[in-house]
């Protein structure tokens, strides 16, 4: 009695509800009739059937209902060439065994009539017919299939059949929700999309910002299937993201989701609710079909970032930032000639910029609402400035000052680092002295050696302070942080985050005056 239960509930949980499909099949048959008055010849019989299939079970196999109508002539040698019509409703299952081939038998009934002759003294005869017929199938193309069968059907009358006859036919199957209208046979199962930094634009070709499972609902295996993804505002063309050989019938597919951004994007400055659509395009029994899903997302604004992987912020340090390599060249022109012989080139400028930001006014401010020490190593999202902004401003926390101070020296072509010990980032810059000469010329402890260079550190917090105590400070904390301290060369960032200038950084900023300048880099002091 469980067993066949548990029978019962598989057929039952194998069945498709409302895998609608609606069909018409012409038909041609050569039928031999067994009766005397018809058994000097076989006839020829023309039909169109019509086939409402409600469910799927077994995966594709199809029940439905189907209605016929045909008409039979069959030749005699006494009256010519007479002529029977029949309407039938019946029932069939179509039995799937291959992607290609399939089996389905179909038992029908209805009424005939026989329309007789004045002429020849022939009466009409009506009456009621039934039989069936088993079709070999043949699928050209997930819409249109080709049949090989044959059938048995009795015109019946009282006390004998009229007729019965044999048939032997083609038959050409057409699936009208298949050929006319869209449907979705390749599904998604499960999906992951996580919001877009305008910042990294660039960086979503390579690294995907979500995953996508669909499933394979087709009747049969599919092959040369292509995925592609298109955020219609920021993007001209859909980017292909998978091209996958073939996938089984049932089987799921997993798509990591990427795309080719351009720089419209950088205008948001805000969050944004918007669509994409994913196209999936595919061969089905030989021919191409499409199948395009549309899902939400958030654009987040372009000053938005995490700090999973502390390099990130590179994207927003920029030597290009019109306003910042304004103030840098600026500031660099002034103390040119006022460089000491004693001093290293790159402390100087350093010094030099540092000196300027202070004149400037530059401050440091906590947002507490985006604070570094809050969000490293977390998904929450913090809001960054980019150095025009910081410049416009006058002030930032101690990421949007990390990123001034280093795109100011990258716009003169000094490299730079970012440092993050436990709850903090600052910055360093390349000293310009080989390993020996930095050993030798910078007291120890106040300098890093790293990837083949003596970095400075530098606490740009101190925007108010002095340059020396800023260096001394960067230097403390280094030490302080021991293993936990990490640097960072921009140029290694950057290598996965690519710098970025956004609209708007072309903006006008009142540089203080070469009087200023020179004033506070001559009073510069270095640790």
């Amino acid at each position: 009695m469980k067993k066949i239960v548990l029978i019962t509930l598989t057929v039952l949980f194998s069945i498709k509800l409302f895998a609608f499909d609606f069909s018409i099949k012409p038909l041609v048959a050569y039928e031999f009739a067994t009766e005397k008055l018809f058994n000097e010849a076989g006839g020829f019989s023309v039909g169109l059937g019509v086939d409402i299939s409600p469910v799927t079970i077994r995966q594709r196999d199809k029940l439905f209902i189907t209605g016929q109508f045909t008409s039979t002539n069959f030749p005699t040698k006494a009256f010519g060439v007479q002529s029977l019509i029949d309407g039938d409703l019946g029932i069939g299952y179509s039995f799937r065994i291959a992607d290609r081939f399939g089996i389905t038998p179909e038992l029908y009934a209805g009424l005939w009539n026989y329309l007789g002759s004045d002429s020849l003294g022939v009466s009409s005869v009506s009456g009621i017919s039934f039989g069936g017929k088993i079709y070999a199938d043949y699928y050209m193309s997930p819409s249109l299939t080709l049949s090989l069968f044959g059938g048995y059907k009795s015109f019946y009358t009282k006390p004998t059949p009229f007729i019965n006859d044999v048939q032997i036919g083609l038959g050409l199957k057409y699936s009208l929700t298949r050929g006319l209208f869209s449907n979705n046979y390749i599904q998604i199962e499960d999906s992951l999309v996580n919001p877009l930094f305008p910042v990294f634009y660039a960086h979503y070709t390579d690294e995907p910002f979500g995953e996508i499972i669909f499933i394979n609902n087709e009747d049969n295996d599919i092959t040369d299937v292509t995925v592609s993804v298109l955020v219609e505002a920021y993007m001209a063309n859909p980017y292909t993201v998978a091209t996958i050989p073939v996938v089984g019938r049932g089987e799921e597919f997993d798509v990591e989701i990427f795309a080719f951004l351009n720089e419209n994007i950088l205008g948001l400055l805000q969050p944004k609710a918007a669509n994409f659509d994913v196209t999936v395009e595919y061969n089905s029994l030989g021919k191409r079909q499409s199948v395009t899903h549309t899902l939400p997302i958030t654009i987040l604004s372009r000053n938005s970032m995490t700090w999973e992987d502390d390099r990130r912020a590179a994207a927003f340090v920029s030597g290009k930032d019109a306003s910042a390599q304004r103030f840098a060249r600026r500031v660099k022109a002034v103390v040119k000639n006022e460089l000491k012989s004693n001093v290293p080139v790159n402390v100087q400028y350093a010094a030099a910029m540092f000196c300027a930001l202070k004149a400037f006014g530059i401050n440091y401010v906590v947002d507490p609402s985006s604070a570094f020490t809050d969000n490293v190593g977390t998904a929450a999202v913090d809001f960054l400035q980019f150095p025009y902004q910081t410049l416009t401003y006058h002030g930032g926390d101690c990421d949007d000052l990390t990123i001034l101070n280093c795109s100011l020296l990258e716009a003169i072509g000094i490299e730079t680092a970012f440092i993050t010990v436990p709850g903090h980032i600052f910055m360093a810059f390349d000293s310009g002295l080989s390993l020996e000469e930095g050993r030798k010329k910078l007291d120890k402890g106040y300098y890093i050696e790293a990837y083949g260079k003596i970095w400075c550190p530098i606490e740009i917090t101190l925007s108010q302070d002095t340059f020396g105590l800023a260096w001394t400070y960067g230097a403390r904390e280094w030490k302080k942080a021991g293993e936990d301290a990490q640097l960072i060369p921009l140029s290694e960032a950057w290598s996965k985050y690519l710098p970025i200038s956004v609209p708007g950084s072309d903006t006008s900023i009142d540089v203080p005056s070469n009087e200023e300048i020179i004033k506070y880099f001559k009073e510069a002091k270095y640790y």
